[in-house]
């Protein structure tokens, strides 16, 4: 058949640009739908030649190519174009104008409308309005809209944020990227999709733009988060990508290979002889997507309407193609007259990791709907050529074209029918046209294509009326449209003038992009944290509010986790600012790659986290998440090359739009996280009724604190401390009691409330006046023989930049003796910031006040920085005196702090002293001081004042101590056990006597030390000698010394009948001296018990 006799048909396949990959297998669908038809028979006796032209993926090339397949290769129709930009330029430049049947293979938005335009692919309600509600249905609502910077995924998202709606879903992210984004532009998306907290995301990207996004979507581990529905992946772009990216995205579209067609499996066939295709799919290269079934559908309807016209007559193939069905892969297209659009089949598929789509849903067929964006006043594409008037012949007068081109906004004049005469250089920089392309074109072509019809009858109006001009700012902010498709935002104003009885309107454009990114930067810096990037504590309430509304429809509930770092001032003081936002950025990663699919993270500010969960059953499924994250934050992180382990209390509440308001579940959760907090931190709480009392008590408290001073409910009290080798009074510990109408309230309550609230430091600044009174009273009667007193100080006093003058003022003005006032804080509140607060303890101590370091072993202090601290007292934590009598870790730190004290020439006291096994314990190790119940309780100040006159401190600190010695005979021999339990029962009362000594057993016979005051001592000799285990009791040695020899335990003992156990005595057959003739001389006798006291209180 001759070249003249083949009805020639122009192909645009995109073999270049970004979408590049599909241009193959579009040509080579085309070639094989032709070879197909021309193997049976041609078209009306005439073979079809496919003339293919590549579209370069841009509007410029493609117009390019669709005007050299007409003029220079003749084609009676053109087939194309992939990108919504191409399309819209070829229809509106070539097809339309030139009356050329204009065939559309590439499923778009749908804003094209001409007599001459067809599309074969799918409209947004045959793609997306199937494809959000389920998976809406199926996933979540909550969903994260992208794409490209032009019309196809403008379109298509307003198309998809218009249905979600109507499923009373959520848009929570809306973000578009040019064309050939960068990979930090696509990291940012990413980064702002992965804390969103979307249920799914669904992005419309082209080709490459689309593989970079999937590919870094998967690296930052965010399919495990949320779901991923597209338009657009097929099997093209899936083969580009590694299995464990492609596999589990969803797609909706007209075609996939898996379809179980008779025609798909036939084309099938072909494909897989094709002398280029090495398999098919996924094994090999031969490969078939929805761009090349829609070519190889548009090649048949344009040869079965060339059958129709019965000739090949361009306005009978018009007519034709309004009728035209075809039988194709996907299963029968049908075009719909009235709006040029077909009738096409719509299914969901899922990808496998070997990059097979499986087929979820089957929606059928599809009629077509021109979305609401476009069809309230549907766009007609100009049928009209490129205007030319007298006007634009000769050029405008009313200013020279340098003058034009030296303003830097785009300028440009039109005629009533704004078709445009003249423009600047502004306007060709800005919409990327010449000078010569943009004269004699409307200015509607402008702007995007569903504001046209719009925009036409503005002018109309414009025009018409007596309005002269509207300023810049008066009308708004506009959307321009790019030559390549791209939209910006603008401002514009107006104006109109009259010359030659003809109207001339000049626009003048300027670009507000950078204008509009900075708005949206502010929007979003209002609504999220610029440190961690999450959601803040406005946003997240909109969104509780969003979710609770949703519960009203769907029955179920909303669950909030309300997350508190356990510590974090700590870490951030000891570490500083930088460690502590490195903290906080791995502590929001850690919970977003933690929480489930959906859940969203936001931070509330300082170290409050929230975690927001729908569709939650029942508390099970929040129990579950809160393990999960305690679990995870205990592990340790890596913050300025440091270990750091930093846990978190939760709590945990649920409700629904029913029950609930946003405010409700913050407030429930933080009241359970308060709990968790109570509960000793790195744990959970849910919220209960019974928490709600406690809340409510939390507030009435904090409300009773301003005011309790004034109303005299507060009172000090004191615990004596006592020295330790004779329980002497030494000093005080001051205590402060809270006592309402109704009850006493614990300070392990109150304290902490008022720290929190800001009470304390004027609570802490009238207790240090009281201590100050205490003092000076104390000094009045015992001049320098009185106790010294201690007093707390709290994080918020050490904080403070005016303690040490407060300080200062009150000491000076209660007359208190400052050497006999003891400071304590605790090492955790030392450690909160070291540098200032050794600075304030510095400036405290040239006071002339004492510094202690209270609950010693429980922070972070190191050795170098302890030797830093102006401190003179350590206070053992009850924590490791509870611990004495069960715990070997418990005896070994307590026993390395005191001989740590004791090099560093400082004094120790154990605070929590409440057995005898303790005091033991701390005796034989050399603690200094002792506090404790098993001592004296907290003492009001009366009762303090009398146990000091009881013990007649000043008495037992100048008198000599009285040594007695005795040697007895037990009525009954006495093994290991009795003797035990003698002394247990004997221990009691002489520590609280005073009483020191040592006992030593054996055969039979007692030989014991007794020392302390003498009346005391007299009396236990006299009770010794009525007791009826003893008899033959002789004293032996009575008198004064000037110290003890045990000043460290209250009484020992040594079994000496053991001593066989490591030697056989008997077999060296000397005399033996028992205590009954070792009595008789009590030199000897001393010297043994002397001798016992100078080893180390260690047992031969």
């Amino acid at each position: 058949m001759s070249e003249k006799t083949k009805i020639k048909l122009g192909l645009m396949p995109p073999l270049s640009g970004i979408v590049s990959l599909y241009g193959e297998e579009i040509s080579r669908a085309g070639k094989i739908a032709t070879e197909e038809i021309n193997r049976n028979g041609g078209v009306l006796g005439r073979d079809i030649e496919l003339v293919i032209l590549d579209d370069g993926s841009l509007p410029e090339s493609s117009v390019h190519a669709a005007t050299r397949l007409i003029d220079e290769f003749g084609c009676m129709a053109i087939i194309g174009n992939l990108l919504s930009n191409s399309r819209i330029a070829v229809a509106n430049l070539v097809a339309e104008p030139r009356k050329i049947p204009y065939l559309n293979f590439s499923f778009y938005e749908g804003s094209i409308s001409g007599r001459y335009f067809f599309s074969f692919a799918a409209l947004p309600n045959q793609q997306i309005e199937k494809m959000i509600p389920y998976m809406a249905n199926r996933f979540g609502s909550k969903m994260f809209l992208a794409g490209n910077n032009y019309e196809w995924p403008r379109g298509s998202i307003d198309a998809a944020k218009r249905v979600l709606l109507k499923e009373n879903g959520e848009i929570i992210g809306e973000e578009y990227l040019s064309i050939g984004a960068s990979m930090a532009e696509v990291e940012a998306l990413v980064e702002m999709v992965g804390s969103s907290g979307a249920d799914v995301f669904v992005p419309y990207f082209a080709g490459l733009d689309q593989i970079n996004l999937l590919n870094h979507f998967t690296k930052m581990g965010l399919k495990r988060k949320m779901a991923v529905v597209m338009g657009h992946y097929d099997e093209m772009m899936a083969s580009l990508l590694k299995p464990e990216v492609r596999e589990g995205f969803f797609s909706s579209n007209t075609y996939f290979m898996s379809l179980e067609t008779a025609k798909n499996r036939a084309y099938l066939e072909i494909l897989q002889k094709q002398k280029d295709v090495t398999g098919i799919h996924p094994i090999g290269n031969g490969v078939l997507t929805n761009f090349g079934e829609g070519t190889y559908v548009c090649v048949h309807a344009f040869a079965k309407a060339c059958k129709m016209a019965g000739e090949v007559d361009r306005e009978k193939i018009v007519e034709a193609l309004e009728s035209v069905s075809v039988d194709a892969p996907q299963g029968v297209v049908c075009m719909d007259r009235q709006t040029h659009h077909a009738i096409v089949n719509s299914y969901l598929a899922q990808c496998g990791s070997n990059g097979r789509f499986a087929i979820i849903e089957n929606f059928g067929q599809i009629v077509p709907m021109i979305p609401q964006r476009y069809s309230a006043s549907q766009i007609t594409v100009p049928s009209f050529p490129r205007k030319r008037s007298e006007t634009l012949d000769r050029g405008l007068g009313f200013a020279s074209k340098s003058i034009l081109d030296s303003t830097d906004i785009a300028v440009i004049a039109t005629d009533a029918d704004g078709i445009i005469l003249q423009s600047n250089k502004g306007a060709h920089e800005l919409f990327g046209y010449s000078d010569v392309e943009l004269a004699g074109i409307s200015i509607n072509m402008l702007v995007p294509p569903h504001f046209r019809s719009f925009h036409k009858e503005a002018i109309k109006s414009f025009v018409a009326s007596d309005t002269k001009e509207l300023r810049m700012g008066k009308r708004g902010e506009i959307a321009g449209y790019k030559k390549d498709g791209t939209f910006f935002s603008a401002e514009a104003s107006i104006a109109k003038f009259q010359t030659e009885n003809e109207w001339i309107l000049v626009a003048t454009v300027m670009d507000i992009t950078a204008r509009k990114k900075a708005e949206e930067d502010l929007t979003w810096r209002a609504t999220h944290d610029a440190l961690t990037r999450l959601p803040n504590r406005a946003l997240i309430k909109e969104r509780l509010e969003n979710a609770l509304a949703r519960t009203k429809r769907s029955g179920s509930q909303v669950g909030l986790l309300f997350i508190d770092l356990d510590k974090f001032k700590l870490i951030n003081d000891t570490y500083g600012h930088n460690a502590g936002d490195k903290l906080l950025i791995d502590f929001a990663k850690k919970l977003t790659d933690h929480v489930r699919p959906g859940d969203t993270v936001a931070r509330l500010g300082g170290d409050e986290f929230v975690v927001m969960c729908e569709n939650i059953g029942n508390e099970s499924a929040l129990i579950q998440l809160a393990e999960r994250i305690n679990d995870a934050l205990r592990q340790p992180l890596i913050v300025e090359n440091k270990e750091i382990i930093s846990t978190a209390s939760i709590g945990l509440t649920y409700g629904s739009g029913a029950t609930h308001s946003a405010d409700d579940l913050l407030r429930e959760s933080d009241t359970a996280m308060y709990a968790s907090k109570q509960h000793g931190r790195d744990t959970w709480h849910i919220f209960s009724s019974e928490l709600h009392e406690r809340s409510k008590q939390r507030l009435e408290i904090e409300s009773g604190l301003r005011s309790a001073i004034e109303k005299g409910e507060m009172e000090v009290v004191y615990q004596p401390i006592v020295a330790a080798q004779n329980g002497a009074i030494q000093g005080a510990e001051a205590l402060l009691r809270w006592k309402t109408n109704e009850k006493n309230i614990s300070p392990a309550i109150f304290i902490p409330l008022a720290e929190e609230s800001g009470s304390m430091l004027s609570i802490g600044k009238w207790v240090f006046e009281q201590v100050c009174k205490t003092q000076h009273f104390l000094t009045q009667k015992y001049g320098n023989h009185a106790p010294y007193i201690s007093v707390n100080i709290s994080v918020k006093q050490i904080d403070s930049n005016t303690i040490v003058e407060d300080f200062r003022e009150i000491l000076q003005k209660e007359g208190a003796d400052a050497s006999k006032v003891l400071l304590e804080i605790t090492e955790t509140s030392i450690m909160s910031n070291v540098e200032k607060n050794i600075s304030t303890l510095e400036g405290l101590r040239k006071l002339g006040m004492s510094i202690a370091v209270d609950d010693f072993g429980t922070g972070y202090s190191s050795f170098a920085q302890l030797l830093r601290l102006p401190i003179s007292h350590i206070k053992i934590d009850k924590e490791f005196v509870d611990g004495l009598d069960q715990h070997e870790n418990s005896k070994l730190v307590t026993s390395t702090i005191i001989k740590m004290a004791k090099n560093l020439g400082k004094k120790t006291v154990a605070e929590g002293v409440e057995s005898e096994l303790q005091l033991f314990e701390l005796r034989a190790n050399g603690v200094d001081y002792i506090q404790g119940y098993y001592f004296y309780k907290p003492l009001a100040f009366g009762q303090f004042v009398q146990a000091l006159e009881n013990q007649n401190l000043i008495a037992s600190e100048n008198s000599d101590i009285f040594t007695a010695m005795y040697v007895s005979e037990a009525v009954d021999a006495m093994d290991r056990h009795t003797i035990e339990s003698l002394v247990q029962q004997s221990r009691k009362f002489n520590s609280t006597h005073g009483i020191t000594g040592y006992l030593l057993y054996e055969k039979g016979y007692f030989l014991q030390l007794l020392e302390g005051r003498k009346e005391i001592v007299d009396s236990l000799l006299l009770k010794i000698s009525q007791d009826g285990r003893h008899k033959n009791m002789k004293t032996i040695l009575k008198g004064l010394t000037k110290s003890r020899l045990f000043h460290e335990w209250s009484m020992g003992y040594w079994i000496i009948d053991e001593l066989h156990k490591k030697f056989d005595f008997e077999e060296l057959n000397v005399k033996r001296f028992g205590f009954a003739e070792l009595s008789q001389d009590p030199r000897v006798c001393y010297a043994l018990f002397h001798s016992l006291s100078r080893e180390n209180n260690q047992l031969p």
